[in-house]
């Protein structure tokens, strides 16, 4: 597997369905995340003493690192699920009052 390119479907499946990054995309995203940390680094410092600091950059999501130990996102908990219909019904509910006319 040595001389296939990380493209291929071999070393696609030798890495249980994910494909490998070129060595161009690793690169790139650490150079991201340089350039962005740069740039708030001087944001951060030349901000005014009254105004918000800025928030530190995400870095450039690696999606070759997700499912091999890296950090991946929570699943949803049956209570946030619950939180998010409970709303998106009051929402439709607010909507067709609105166009009922029954709230201006």
């Amino acid at each position: 597997m040595q001389g296939l390119p990380p493209q291929s479907r071999t070393r696609t499946a030798a890495n249980g369905g994910h494909v490998e990054p070129t060595p161009e995309a690793v690169i790139l995203a650490d150079v991201f995340d340089a350039v962005t940390i740069h740039d708030w680094h001087f944001s951060y410092a030349n901000t005014d003493e009254k105004k918000p600091k800025p928030k530190p950059p995400k870095p450039y999501p690696r999606w070759w690192l997700l499912g091999n130990g890296a950090a991946q996102k929570p699943s949803v908990s049956p209570q946030r699920v619950a939180k998010i219909e409970d709303a998106r019904r009051r929402k439709r509910a607010r909507e067709k009052a609105i166009a009922e006319g029954r709230i201006v």
